[in-house]
């Protein structure tokens, strides 16, 4: 997807937050009226690659261009009342979180076997896996030798699922937005 479309995704997406009501329910959820940040630059892009250690898929580089985790904390909400709510970041946002996603890049690689399984039954070649990009809460982004391809796992110790066999389908899936390009 270009960049221009990540735009539309991103109109999509806020349009949707602005109607969606909060449910009382367990976990980090995405606030009313939430926000994206803006995109990185270039050079910013080529920044978290140095760091990262790889060179991003081309999906992920133009939504970077677009936009760049929330600007609005996702909250919590104890269903009973008993605690007080939380808010934290879930949908990351770089170069901010690099120190914070740290854990969900070396869970996945303590269950690497995990990972290249779920990724082999979805027919992703495992051999071409070059890292992984946290992206929310528990959800990663597969690095492969193939640019044009982006599938993201969801990891939970050793239970690793393909969440989307590309970004576009694990943003659609993560946020329940419908989107035709």
């Amino acid at each position: 997807m270009k960049e221009k479309d990540w735009l539309k995704f991103k109109t999509i997406s806020e349009e949707k937050f602005k109607t969606e009501i909060l449910q009382k329910c367990w976990g980090f959820q995405i606030q009313k009226d939430t926000k994206w940040n803006d995109g990185l630059t270039i050079s910013e892009i080529e920044e978290l690659e140095n760091y990262f250690g790889i060179k991003f898929p081309n999906d992920y580089v133009e939504m970077l261009k677009a936009f760049n985790g929330f600007r609005t904390l996702q909250i919590s909400i104890d269903p009973d009342g008993k605690n007080p709510d939380k808010f934290d970041r879930r949908c990351y946002q770089y170069p901010i979180d690099l120190e914070k996603t740290k854990y969900l890049i070396d869970e996945v690689n303590e269950n690497i076997k995990y990972a290249i399984e779920a990724l082999n039954e979805s027919g992703f070649d495992s051999i071409e896996i070059e890292g992984f990009v946290p992206l929310y809460g528990h959800r990663a982004l597969v690095v492969l030798k193939d640019k044009t391809k982006s599938p993201v796992l969801s990891i939970w110790g050793n239970d690793i699922i393909v969440y989307g066999k590309s970004l576009i389908e694990y943003w659609s899936n993560e946020l329940c937005v419908e989107y035709k390009n």
